[in-house]
């Protein structure tokens, strides 16, 4: 069964990747049949956990149409960032046919995209990754 990731990175320096299965054969289907779902999972529990939900810029969808598919991913968000590691997974991800695509939940965050300056981190933030 495909499933549909939401990676976002945050401006307190915390990263959250919210999953969810579907039906539908691709991510533009899913995007057009579910559009803010994930993100409104991704807001309702940072809410809920008194984290900030602001991000540094666009999101990442990720779409794996298969269960390989999506252990690849799990296995590729779990990885350092910047490491060889993170590398081998993405290109196995190309290879097993995963879907990339930037989310923008926010206005601002599509200016990120035309300009590509990332929102700062706040002064406290401290990096922390998915492990």
């Amino acid at each position: 069964m495909p499933v549909v990731t939401l990676l976002s990175d945050f401006v307190d320096g915390t990263s959250m990747a919210l999953s969810e299965d579907t039906d539908q054969p691709s991510l533009n289907d899913y995007m057009t049949s579910a559009a803010g779902q994930l993100w409104a999972g991704t807001q309702q529990r940072r809410l809920r956990r008194k984290l900030t939900r602001q991000r540094r810029g666009p999101g990442t969808l990720l779409f794996a149409p298969d269960d390989k598919a999506h252990a690849t991913v799990t296995a590729y968000l779990q990885s350092e960032t910047g490491s060889s590691q993170e590398a081998e997974w993405r290109q196995r991800m190309e290879q097993q046919g995963v879907e990339i695509a930037p989310h923008v939940g926010e206005a601002h965050e599509r200016q990120v995209l035309v300009k590509g300056d990332q929102r700062p981190l706040t002064r406290q933030a401290k990096a922390q990754g998915f492990g």
